[in-house]
């Protein structure tokens, strides 16, 4: 049973090689069934040139002169169902009776099968020359005189055209085999593509599916421990509070209070943003001016740390402006952190066709091959501190607008990432 699954087919490109092998295995047996009907059409012409010459040797055995013309008709009458279409009498390289439509093209000696146009053509002697038989006289017998001079047989010949219908069909019906199985071979890779097309669809939406069921446990998880985690929380950072202010001019305890009050601070924002992900209801869209959410979210980040380049107009979108504001920070301080000091990341707002994109672009390492994706999955981070959600948040919002990210490594070094909605402003 282990050896069966290791090797069930996976992967959209078994089809492929399905299709590959039928296909080959068709073309083959098809271009051998086709060559070996071109070789039985060719036996066909030479056995048919036999046929009619034994034939017309056979009719025209009798007799010294040319036979006639009511039996080159009768002749070609017998045989026309075979293929026959002209036969003449030739003489010295001139035809002195024929009958049927054709010709014999340039008439050349000696019983040499030309086929042309589908038509077979050739010429041979009309009549085999009797042997001549010595008289032999017997003792005592008087002498035989000899008989009278007969008219001393011509030299003619019989030249005929015909169609090899027989062999036509065999080549004809071959032809009309390689067209099928050109045809079949083409449906076949249809089928392949479509099939492939399928897999690939049913793999994608089993991912998104069990994606949507990790992302579903987790959502329900970070909102229980959200929710326990929140009230202790709150009582705690107020307490260090006043416990730092009660030790505001104690040196050796204020620095301990202020580093709890801080740690206080940053479980407050990972609560925040534990109920960020979590949260899922109905975007408040309004007709909002994009250049003034990333103003917002530049603002909240540093203007000093990022350059941004807004849209020369001042269209309206619609938009939930505070979590885009949201979605567009947690993308910007990501690329701060990872761009060198000094350097300030590059945003910018453009409309591509019928969608507005937002491009951040940072001038830190990029991103590791394979990890376009990973890195909008929760809990997932390069950094020593923080857990992972911002980019996840960013992802969730802009598919909640019915958007996509994307992200990648920028030719010119660092990453690049694509936060695009689709129109419906105006």
């Amino acid at each position: 049973m282990s050896g069966v699954s290791r090797w069930r087919p996976r992967g959209p490109w078994m089809p492929w090689v399905a299709a590959g092998l039928m296909c080959a295995v068709l073309l083959s047996a098809v271009l051998f069934i086709r060559r070996s009907a071109m070789e039985s059409s060719s036996l066909v012409v030479r056995g048919m040139a036999n046929v009619l010459m034994l034939a017309g040797l056979e009719a025209f055995r009798e007799g010294t002169g040319v036979p006639s013309q009511q039996s080159l008709d009768a002749f070609l009458a017998a045989n026309q169902e075979g293929g026959l279409r002209y036969v003449a009498i030739i003489e010295d390289g001139k035809v002195l009776e024929s009958a049927g439509e054709g010709s014999l093209g340039e008439i050349q000696d000696g019983p040499l099968l030309r086929i042309e146009a589908g038509r077979g053509r050739f010429i041979h002697r009309l009549r085999k020359p009797k042997p001549e038989t010595p008289a032999v006289a017997n003792a005592g017998t008087p002498p035989v005189e000899p008989a009278a001079p007969q008219e001393p047989r011509r030299n003619l010949r019989i030249g005929y055209e015909y169609e090899p219908v027989t062999a036509l069909e065999l080549t004809d019906r071959a032809q009309r085999l390689l067209f099928i199985a050109a045809v079949s071979c083409v449906g076949i890779l249809g089928l392949a593509f479509a099939f492939s097309r399928s897999l690939a669809q049913r793999e994608a939406l089993a991912a998104e599916l069990e994606r949507g069921r990790r992302l579903a446990a987790l959502g329900t998880m970070s909102a229980v421990l959200a929710h326990e985690l929140r009230n202790p929380l709150a009582s705690l950072k107020g307490h260090a509070q006043l416990l730092a202010e009660r030790v505001e001019r104690d040196e050796v305890l204020r620095p301990k209070a202020d580093r709890i009050v801080g740690e206080a601070v940053r479980l407050e924002q990972l609560m925040n943003d534990l109920l960020s992900f979590v949260r899922s209801g109905e975007l408040r869209r309004t007709g909002t001016d994009p250049n003034e959410v990333l103003r917002a979210a530049v603002e909240a980040t540093g203007e000093a740390s990022v350059n941004a380049h807004y849209l020369p107009d001042r269209a309206k979108w619609e938009l939930d402006p505070g979590r885009f504001q949201q979605a567009l920070e947690n993308v910007l301080r990501n690329a701060v952190q990872v761009s060198p000091a000094g350097q300030r990341v590059e945003v910018d707002v453009a409309q591509e066709g019928q969608s507005l994109v937002f491009i951040v672009r940072d001038y830190g390492p990029g991103i590791p091959k394979g990890d376009e994706e990973r890195i909008f999955e929760p809990f997932v981070t390069g950094r020593l501190r923080g857990v992972g959600l911002g980019l996840a948040i960013t992802r969730r919002i802009v598919e909640l607008h019915g958007g996509s990210v994307s992200a990648k490594t920028h030719s010119g070094g660092g990453a690049e990432f694509r936060l695009t909605v689709p129109a419906r402003g105006t």
